[in-house]
């Protein structure tokens, strides 16, 4: 094939693995940002004996689907489901495995912002007679939102590159149906036109991940930029006058 008619075919079929790693991503992010910020809101729990289970198990639950690679959590989900009686396809398993992934890291990144807010707004909190929960949803959580997502965005675009792995259980993506092109016009031609076709792989990652990583960084910035700023007008809880000349 010395032409380009091998182009239209390509797109055509390359097309259609895209949509399958739209699907996978867009349903991997949601479920594990929804799950994540409640599972990591529910292991801040305070003390007290029976939220100290909920904390164990929530810690065991962090500890395992964070310590695991990616592609050993798509492996344990797709071929343990049907011993428990889930006969999982592979693009359900696939989502499933990313979300247990990605919900446990998000879980760690909640955890973190979550505790990073002094204890100090927390007492002053109880003391004026809120309970935990209405604690968290007015005071703790503004204020730890935006400290978590330029790390949760982050971790947005690993899930979305994680989602090439999904081919070894099964999964028909961009990355399986841009090898399959390849395999094609080589056997075929003897030309599997494997630089054009990966390139596009690649761009359609870049266009994808790249403004991902842009946010990420503005965010970053931003936050860094207004830590100074908050812990200088603020003194042990209470505001510090600006001075006359500011």
């Amino acid at each position: 094939m010395n032409d380009f008619s091998w182009i239209g075919p390509t797109l055509k079929l390359v097309a259609s693995g895209a949509l399958e790693t739209i699907i996978i991503a867009v349903a991997s992010v949601v479920i594990a940002g929804v799950l994540g910020v409640l599972l990591g809101v529910l292991l801040c729990l305070p003390a007290g004996r029976r939220n100290n289970a909920v904390r164990w198990g929530l810690t065991l639950y962090l500890q395992l689907f964070r310590g695991l690679p990616v592609l050993v959590t798509l492996f344990i989900v797709f071929f343990v489901s049907p011993s428990l009686g889930l006969d999982l396809a592979s693009t359900p398993a696939a989502i499933a495995g990313l979300s247990l992934w990605g919900s446990a890291n998000v879980m760690e990144v909640v955890r973190g912002a979550v505790r990073s807010i002094p204890t100090a707004q927390f007492e002053a909190a109880t003391a004026l007679g809120f309970k935990w929960a209405a604690v968290m949803r007015l005071v703790v959580l503004p204020q730890a939102s935006r400290r978590m997502i330029p790390p949760v965005v982050n971790l947005i675009v690993d899930l979305i590159q994680a989602t090439t792995l999904a081919s070894l259980i099964g999964v028909v993506e961009v990355l399986q149906r841009s090898r399959q092109a390849v395999e094609y016009y080589q056997l075929s031609a003897g030309d599997g036109h494997a630089a054009p076709i990966f390139a596009g792989v690649l761009l359609f990652f870049f266009v994808i991940c790249y403004p991902l990583t842009i946010l990420a960084r503005r965010m970053e910035n931003r936050t860094s930029r207004e830590a100074p700023r908050s812990s200088k007008r603020t003194r042990m809880g209470r505001p510090v006058a600006e001075p006359s000349g500011a």
